[in-house]
């Protein structure tokens, strides 16, 4: 028994003293382990031999005791070979509760004795315990592991390089580095370990030494893996050898800490980061204008493209408690005024400025404002401490988006103007009692005053405390109400209104005028004309169409040259209702360009007729004369504002006019000018290399005859002042680049200015802000020339660069000169480079849609053009107009959208503004006309009421066009008219969408429709089409999103294939005449030489035959545009006594003479210009039974091998119907072709081998 106890003792007095601990910091042999769970050693051959653990499998361990002596983060680099396991992964356990600290993918590493060396970390405790490292997934082998403790000191400054861990990045040696050596590639998700030890707990300071060329990079700082505590922007840098430094905040305790650095968003550079205590911040300066992205710390939310018109990023996904933090170095303390860029798809939101403390400081109400990419800007003010400070932006209640925000020192926040009102004055007989003048305002802080333009017929005064107006003597006088600022107010716009004095009035009126009621045009976007009023019909109310965007608006009547009325009395016809707040007035306009009103319609009474004053006692006929007659005037002019009367009569004496208008004479258009297309600078250049035209795409451009560049006042004037195009300051676009290249390949470029830049809409309220506007500051009066002066500007700017004019003062010109970064080369001035002939003002002023903001009436939209036209005949200043920087350059009028109408409205405001020339012609201010036309089966005016597009021919749209053709001829001297925007979807929910037509698809048919609408253009005379557009806006089935000619991809839809065949093969021709109407024939002609095409004018998929005269003998080549080709099909048919029968179809054919050659005659088709039957394989070929109703079958005996290709072709269209391609492999080849699906007709089957042809014509029966 005591041998027993002994031995029982000296077994464990071994096993305790076995029970030894390694100090955890040196290297580990693999095989040194203390116990093992299914693996074993075996001979290493990795560089430093000995053994190694082999066959580590799923869930195989080592063991090993460890003591540490300190607690804190540890660095584990392993030894390891995995010759084939893709998903081979190591745990590094703690034994006592098999708690995992940490894990790590195991990479192959070519063979199981390939060695290469891992990374972990993991935070050990101090003292004893037992690791082990547990293969989670096998299988790999294990030759040594190292532990050591980082010597890496935190406040500090560290190269990049120097990472514990990383992800997917890559090390690479830099010029401009600090060490030689970089981290590079930093992609999304990427992320670097670095093992520290912080000296003392606090605010520290971190700095990144960073690089980006294109990216929209995002550094996270995590410590311990746990949540982030701060963020920072890594801002372009202009290359990603142009390093700058850029710093965040972040609070650490002391001790040893992982602190990773989390790429959020790449791509980036990193070449060192130091960490420092009470180190000054990069700061923002106040005053000044923030990006919304560029924070120093942030909360849960992320950044993205915004769709605003001044940004390339905004911050979103702000919801309840999100926060972004700035640090800013404010220059003054005082209350400084706050300007938000927001947007929120439903408002209800707020946003606080808080100090570091927390301290609200001001906040906003974020309202609806359309959309989570509809921007607003709303202001607010707080007060703010001068110097180094952290200012805080606070969702109080998010789901809104933020762009910039913009502070200024003092409160800029502009009072808001009231509105007087100030009714029309009815006409007064001498003598007249006094009466009182009346006007109300939205403000009732300041009075409203009154002034006479003339004391020698009216005086004024409020003597009595209220204001009275005195009947003094005969004429007219002008009474002007005003009202000055206040303390919450601005001053008011003036209010003014004409007061008419006669003598006595009259008692009796002449004969009835008959006037022309097509003459009168209307200052807003009526659908229906006045003729209502002058239809005889006393019974039915005059609707001029709803919605409206003036609902008060005027309509002019004007007397044409030689003509003269004397009226001397009016009836109007009261049917039913009363305005007698909103009166219908008429006025005249005189010699002398002053406005006489002349008569009131009330609907006081009911259905009856009742004479030009309201208020009249009278009942016999002299109710309806006038105080006194009136001539000599130019314009009868109707102030609408509620109800109509159903009829209007004139009564005085008429004298018709001199002019007689001459018919439209007939254009000979270009075809190849009907080929332009719409598109942008991103339709040339790629936005990560936006400095050179991208060839694939230029290619694609080539397609078309010319480019109508929307082009945003933004890029081009980014800051009030400031003009940048090579590059532009937003999204470094080169514009000289992208015109030079049009020109070498001839595309003509019509240079579209739009929009507000944000520095102008920036004046507007949050809930006026749009970047259609108008284009002049708030509040400015849209008939003042005045008002347009800075778009008048940039107007000047632009065509000094890009016109033809030479000799521009250079004194008058600038550019942005400064780098954007270290080597860029920036903007310099330009003159004369000859590159655009073409300028057009705006776009569609007349966008009834958007609101009295975004609309200008015909006679504002006139005073804007003679801004920009020539700066109101040189009235504002050097440098303001394009013609004084280039009288070549054509202005064009931006395209109009409501009718001819708008163009007489301009027309008359030149001539009372302009003047006339020396030749008596009026000093209109645009050289061409242009409109938009979409054709719909509705009312082609973009309303969307329509349920699908459809052929030109068949709707009004040649009405359209004839009185755009015939305006501009009768009153714009007769200048080219352009369309501008015309074009089909093919998503099939959209109310513009081109259909399928038989077995032709929705593309087919928008190529037919497309090319039709080119040849409808020509025909009526129009000189230059643009089509809407290049690329696809989106995939969507809203209006205009799927009209793109162009696939994403760069390759052309079917419309582009045939614009672009025909432009190659006829573009120089130019139209002649029509000969024929069903099927259309029209005559184009080249140095003599006739080109026919013919078109059914129909969409139901119908033809039709026409004999065509062609006068000469030969062949008569028939082309075709076909879908996916290069080139059109091209049939040879022979001339019999110098006519030929062709079958037309609702896709153009082209039809020329040609002299005849040895090829045989008979019908040939191919995808290519036609090629000569080979006789050899003509003769090995079968193709029967001819006629058939479903299949033919081909038979070739020869003794070639290899593809056979076999094509179907419409005879008459030569479209490609089937491609079939096939391995011969024996002398003997035979295929059998399905073709039922095929409508009854005459068809070109074509087969090829090895270069060689045979055609058969095959009839199809049902």
């Amino acid at each position: 028994m005591k041998n027993i106890l002994l031995s029982l003792l000296i077994l464990v007095s071994f096993n305790c003293l076995a029970q030894t601990y390694r100090s955890a910091i040196g290297k580990f042999e693999a095989e040194s382990f203390d116990s093992k769970l299914n693996v074993s050693t075996e001979t290493c051959l990795d560089t430093d031999g000995g053994l190694d653990v082999g066959g580590m499998v799923d869930n195989s361990f080592l063991s090993y005791r460890f003591e540490t002596f300190e607690a804190g983060y540890f660095t584990f680099k392993i030894r390891v070979a995995n010759g084939f396991s893709d998903n081979a992964s190591l745990q590094l356990v703690r034994a006592a509760d098999l708690t995992v600290l940490t894990q790590v993918a195991v990479p192959r590493t070519g063979g199981m004795q390939s060695w290469t060396t891992i990374t972990m970390l993991a935070k050990l405790p101090k003292g004893k315990q037992t690791l082990r490292l547990t293969a989670e997934h096998g299988i790999f082998s294990i030759n040594w592991f190292e532990i050591s403790r980082s010597t890496t000191a935190l406040p500090g400054k560290v190269e990049a390089e120097l990472f514990d861990m990383s992800r997917t990045v890559r090390i690479e040696n830099s010029a401009t580095a600090s060490a030689g050596n970089v981290v590079a590639d930093i992609d999304d998700a990427d992320w670097l370990d670095y093992s520290v030890n912080v000296a003392t707990a606090g605010t520290y300071t971190f700095y990144f030494h960073v690089s980006n060329a294109w990216g929209n990079g995002i550094i996270e700082i995590q410590n311990d893996y746990g949540p982030v505590l701060n963020q920072v922007n890594v801002p372009r840098t202009g290359g990603w050898q142009n390093y700058v430094t850029v710093s965040t905040t972040a609070v650490l305790t002391a001790g040893s800490h992982v602190i990773r650095f989390n790429a959020r968003q790449g791509a980036f550079n990193l070449d060192w980061f130091e960490a420092t205590r009470s180190a000054p911040l990069i700061t923002k300066k106040i005053p000044g204008k923030i990006e919304a992205e560029d924070f120093d710390g942030v909360s849960e939310i992320q950044t993205e493209n915004t769709g605003d018109i001044d940004g390339v990023l905004n911050v979103g996904s702000i919801e309840d408690g999100d926060w972004m933090d700035y640090h800013v170095k404010v220059t003054t303390a005082g209350v400084h005024t706050f300007q938000f860029r927001v947007a929120s798809p439903n408002g209800n939101c707020k946003l606080e400025i808080k100090n570091a403390a927390g301290t609200v400081l001001g906040q906003i109400s974020i309202p609806w404002t359309g959309g989570w990419q509809s921007y607003q800007t709303l202001t607010t003010t707080a007060t703010l401490t001068a110097g180094n400070q952290v200012l805080r932006l606070y969702a109080n209640k998010g789901y809104f988006n933020i762009n910039w925000f913009d502070v200024q020192f003092g409160n800029n926040i502009p009072k808001p103007k009231p509105t007087i009102t100030f009714a029309a004055l009815s006409p007064k007989s001498a003598p007249a009692p006094d009466f009182v003048l009346t006007a109300t305002s939205t403000s009732t802080e300041a009075p409203i005053t009154f002034t006479s333009s003339n004391t020698a017929v009216i005086t004024v005064s409020n003597a009595t405390g209220t204001w009275k107006a005195k009947v003094i003597g005969e004429g007219t006088a002008n009474i002007t109400a005003s009202q000055a600022a206040s303390a919450s107010f601005a001053a008011a716009d003036n209010v003014t209104q004409t007061q008419l004095v006669h003598t006595s009035a009259p008692s009796a009126i002449s004969a009835k005028i008959t006037l022309d009621p097509k003459r009168w045009y209307q200052l807003t976007n009526a659908t229906q004309s006045l003729e209502g009023l002058f239809d005889g019909n006393t019974q039915v109310n005059v609707n001029t169409g709803w919605g409206k965007v003036l609902n008060e608006y005027e309509a002019y009547y004007p007397l044409l040259p030689g003509e003269q009325i004397m009226i001397d009395g009016i009836k109007f016809f009261d049917y039913e209702g009363s305005a007698t707040d909103n009166p219908m007035s008429l006025s005249i306009i005189n010699a002398n360009w002053e406005r006489v009103q002349i008569a009131t319609f009330k609907g006081y009474q009911y259905n009856t007729w009742v004479g030009p004053n309201p208020d009249s006692q009278a009942s016999d006929d002299s109710q309806f004369a006038l105080s006194s007659p009136v001539s000599n005037f130019r314009y009868l002019v109707l102030k609408v504002q509620g109800v109509l009367p159903t009829e209007m009569e004139f009564y005085g004496s008429y004298t018709p006019p001199t002019q007689a208008f001459s018919p439209v004479p007939q254009k000979s258009a270009r075809l190849g000018d009907m080929f332009g297309v719409n598109g942008y600078e991103w339709n040339f250049e790629l936005g990560n290399n936006p400095g050179q035209v991208n060839e694939p795409m230029m290619n694609m451009a080539k397609s078309f005859g010319g480019f109508r560049h929307y082009m945003d006042w933004q890029k081009l004037e980014p800051e009030e002042g400031v003009y940048t195009y090579n590059p532009t300051i937003y999204g470094g676009w080169n514009y000289d680049a992208i015109y030079e290249r049009c020109k070498a390949e001839n595309i003509e470029v019509l240079a579209c200015l739009k929009t507000l830049p944000t520095w102008m809409l920036d004046s507007y309220p949050a809930g006026e802000q749009d970047n259609e506007n108008v284009p002049v500051r708030f509040g400015k009066d849209f008939t003042d020339p005045l008002s347009y002066i800075e778009q008048a500007k940039m107007g000047f700017q632009y065509a000094a660069r890009y016109g033809s004019n030479t000799n521009v003062d250079p004194a008058l010109l600038s550019t942005h000169s400064t780098p954007r970064w270290n080597g860029d080369v920036p903007n310099s001035v330009k003159i004369g480079l000859n590159l655009v002939k073409y300028i057009e003002c705006d776009n569609e002023r007349d966008k009834w849609w958007k609101g009295r903001k975004a609309y200008q009436t015909a006679r504002e939209y006139a005073a804007n053009l003679s801004a920009f036209y020539d700066g109101h005949k040189n009235t504002m200043g050097a440098g303001i107009g394009i013609k004084n920087a280039d009288p070549n350059m054509k202005v064009v009028i931006a395209g109009l959208v409501t009718g001819p109408d708008y163009i007489k409205g301009m027309v008359d405001w030149c001539k009372q503004y302009r003047g006339y020339k020396a030749d008596g012609s009026v000093n209109l201010c645009w050289d061409i006309v242009n409109f938009h036309l979409y054709v719909d089966n509705a009312t082609l005016n973009q309303s969307g009421t329509s349920t699908r597009g459809a052929a030109p021919e068949v709707t009004n749209a040649k009405q359209i066009v004839d009185d755009f053709m015939k305006t501009s001829h009768e009153v714009s001297q007769d200048m080219p008219v352009w369309i501008t925007e015309t074009g089909y979807d093919v998503n099939q929910g959209s109310p513009l969408k081109a259909i399928p037509i038989g077995n032709k698809s929705e593309l087919i048919t928008q190529a037919d429709w497309v090319l039709r609408t080119s040849l409808f253009s020509a025909r009526a005379g129009i000189e230059k089409v643009f089509f809407y557009q290049m690329y696809d806006d989106n995939t969507g089935s809203g209006m205009f999103g799927t009209s793109g000619l162009l696939n994403a991809d760069q390759t052309r839809r079917p419309a582009a294939d045939y614009i672009n065949q025909v432009n190659k093969q006829f573009g120089d021709y130019r139209y002649k005449e029509t000969i024929y109407a069903d099927p259309i024939v029209d005559r184009y002609e080249l140095n003599g030489k006739s080109l026919f095409v013919l078109t059914v004018p129909d969409e139901i998929g119908r033809t039709g035959e026409y004999t065509l005269d062609l006068g000469e003998n030969g062949v008569a080549k028939i082309y075709t545009p076909t879908a996916g080709s290069t080139t059109m099909a091209v049939q040879d048919m022979p001339i019999t006594d110098g006519k030929v029968t062709v079958t037309a179809s609702e896709t153009p054919i082209f039809v020329v003479a040609a002299p005849a050659t040895n090829a045989r005659t008979a019908a040939v088709a191919s995808a290519a210009p036609a090629l000569p039957i080979v006789e050899s394989l003509h003769a090995d070929v079968k193709v029967y039974p001819n006629p058939t109703s479903d299949f033919i079958s081909i038979d070739l005996a020869n003794e070639r091998f290899g593809n056979i290709e076999i094509k179907v072709f419409d005879a008459g269209s030569g479209r490609l119907h089937s491609k079939t391609n096939l391995d011969k492999k024996d002398n003997k080849f035979s295929h059998k072709l399905n073709i039922s699906n095929l409508p009854a007709s005459m068809y070109i089957v074509e087969i090829t081998q090895d270069e060689q042809h045979a055609f058969r014509k095959v009839a199809k029966l049902n």
